[in-house]
């Protein structure tokens, strides 16, 4: 048995990363899907059981990490204890906006988009730390694009490359437990989101996001290593 965490699990790579996983579970596994569309995690629900694994039990925390609080993640964190402490967790959860330039990016929405990418996944963290059991996989998907061309990403740009040096930091203090901390710099792939940023792009050109989320679970199952999937090794230590 084991419990795994997906925010942002309701629609495109998420979504993909939780029927996936439904698909090919071998073991029973208890799906803790967060989102903040509550129609379309009812609708994911739908499709797996649909698919009638019984080893599979999907379990909605709807949440908009947009205004969530320390509180609603002591919630979450509290809930995955009771259901026997979280093996896995994917940290997905993004929101990019139109493509801007620094000079013209609204205040509010700067702030907005820096809780949604970056604080609200830094309450999750901690929050989440006492609820990981003795072996946990911990994934941060990040977006390789904005660290090569880093203009008009904004504070989407910022919170990924905060999200990086926050998976990275939790990982370094942690290097006498078992548990494995993962950065995931994704190539562009098909999803809604990318074709509102290129709608001149041709997406059969692109793998798809079911396609993206096999290739996750096969890197953290150890079955390929692709070079935008890196595992952070502990620190060496000098004197």
């Amino acid at each position: 048995m084991s419990v795994t965490l997906i925010t942002g699990a309701a629609q495109g790579l998420g979504r993909s990363l939780a029927l996936t996983q439904a698909q090919t579970a071998t073991h029973h596994i208890d799906l803790v899907l967060l989102d903040k569309d509550q129609a379309a995690l009812n609708r994911l629900y739908d499709d797996i059981v649909g698919l009638e694994q019984h080893q599979v039990e999907p379990a909605l925390f709807p949440m908009d990490l947009s205004g969530a609080e320390p509180r609603h993640f002591q919630q979450l964190s509290q809930a995955l204890t009771d259901l026997g402490g979280v093996d896995n967790v994917w940290l997905n959860a993004a929101e990019l906006p139109a493509f801007t330039p620094i000079a013209h990016f609204d205040e509010a929405q700067w702030l907005q988009l820096i809780q949604t990418n970056l604080t609200a996944n830094f309450y999750l963290l901690k929050a989440l730390l006492p609820a990981l059991n003795e072996k946990a996989d911990i994934v941060a998907i990040l977006d390789r694009q904005p660290g090569k061309s880093p203009a008009y990403y904004g504070a989407y740009g910022v919170a990924k490359a905060g999200l990086a040096q926050l998976i990275a930091t939790v990982a370094a203090e942690h290097t006498d437990r078992n548990w494995h901390f993962y950065q995931a710099w994704l190539p562009p792939f098909q999803s809604n989101t990318r074709s509102r940023q290129f709608p001149s792009e041709n997406p059969a050109t692109l793998p798809h996001h079911e396609q993206m989320a096999e290739q996750l679970m096969a890197a953290l199952q150890s079955e390929q290593s692709p070079d935008w999937w890196v595992p952070l090794q502990a620190p060496e230590q000098t004197d």
